[in-house]
């Protein structure tokens, strides 16, 4: 977080949690196409199950086992009874798929005690900013990502808790002015390091439409900001300046790469507390280019030392603490978005 406490997170929650039940009617007829079952199609095998009823409420073996080492998979030929299928599907709510969005997660920010300590406060060294902030067209802290374990549109003014559409798009934006954004990638071994930015998403960024410099003149200022009043003022001022909605993450007709990336563009990229590399507009524009539809990646971390050391069996990697800043004298307000860190 900032010295002051702040940093960008979700604060609205759904208003439910767990498996929507599908209603009778909606059944998929014995013979048809289950289009849902080939949505959620796994490669891993079945599991050994006797599909047989056993109407036993508590006393009917919990049908799986498994033995310290063995496959987690493995299953011994028990009759499931309605306890076991209770008890499997409050498993699968508390094994949730491990994706973490930027600013989603109070963890973002844990790194080791070595790792700030590298960090100095002073106004030449690697501070978190306050003018980063989350947004997405449903602004709540849940998975919607289309996996089989997505809740979407459970927030508390849905029209229809069980619409579940997977659509959802949520982002951390900031502009020259919002200082660094510091997060925490937790497992690197491969030395890789990817992160997804838009380019066209960060016009109207009202929280630091006053500001004339950096996090506002108050780096290194450490009085608490105030949670709730931050929140009211988010939702409020989420707005152009004419007063017509800011939606970020919508590419608007007519935008250009070439319009929306000014001449004297760098983006400086920090590793572990320390300068790892100033991205030239010449350079980071050769990357703006989209593999599939709205998706550009950057490489902003690559180290073939990591791959190549002599790690323990076991070992899932290290954390690497990233830093990242945009710097644009012409246009300190044109802002980007940071959607998705990918890493190995």
């Amino acid at each position: 977080p900032a010295p002051n406490g702040y940093k960008p997170k979700f604060t609205k929650q759904n208003v439910y949690s767990g498996f929507d039940l599908l209603p009778y009617k909606q059944k998929i007829p014995d013979g048809e196409i289950d289009v849902h079952a080939i949505a959620i199609a796994t490669t891993f095998p079945p599991p050994e199950l006797n599909h047989e009823w056993e109407e036993n409420e508590e006393d009917a073996p919990t049908n799986v086992t498994s033995a310290e080492g063995a496959d987690r998979r493995m299953a011994v030929t028990e009759k499931p009874s309605r306890k076991w299928l209770r008890e499997a599907s409050e498993k699968a709510f508390r094994h949730k798929p491990k994706i973490q969005y930027v600013g989603a997660v109070e963890r973002v920010n844990e790194v080791p005690n070595k790792l700030h300590e590298t960090r100095k406060l002073d106004e030449e060294s690697i501070v978190p900013g306050r003018g980063w902030y989350t947004h997405g067209w449903k602004e709540v802290d849940s998975t919607c990502d289309g996996s089989p374990m997505a809740e979407c549109e459970r927030e508390a003014n849905s029209k229809c808790l069980m619409y579940g559409a997977n659509d959802n798009h949520k982002e951390v934006t900031g502009n020259s002015l919002s200082g660094w954004l510091v997060f925490t990638v937790p497992k690197v071994k491969e030395g890789v390091i990817l992160v997804r930015m838009e380019w066209w998403c960060g016009l109207g960024d009202a929280l630091t439409k006053d500001w004339t410099e950096v996090n506002n003149g108050m780096t290194l200022d450490e009085t608490p900001y105030n949670d709730t009043s931050r929140h009211l003022w988010m939702e409020d001022h989420h707005r152009f300046g004419d007063g017509t909605d800011y939606m970020p993450g919508r590419k608007l007709g007519g935008a250009s790469v070439e319009g929306l990336v000014p001449q004297d563009f760098k983006m400086d990229v920090a590793i572990n507390g320390k300068l790892h590399k100033t991205w030239e507009r010449e350079e980071w524009l050769k990357y703006a280019g989209e593999a599939s539809k709205n998706c550009a990646v950057w490489p902003i971390f690559v180290d073939e030392s990591m791959a190549m050391r002599d790690w323990k069996e076991g070992d899932e990697g290290e954390p690497v603490e990233v830093a990242i800043r945009f710097r644009i004298e012409s246009e300190p307000q044109r802002g980007y978005c940071i959607s998705h860190v990918y890493y190995a």
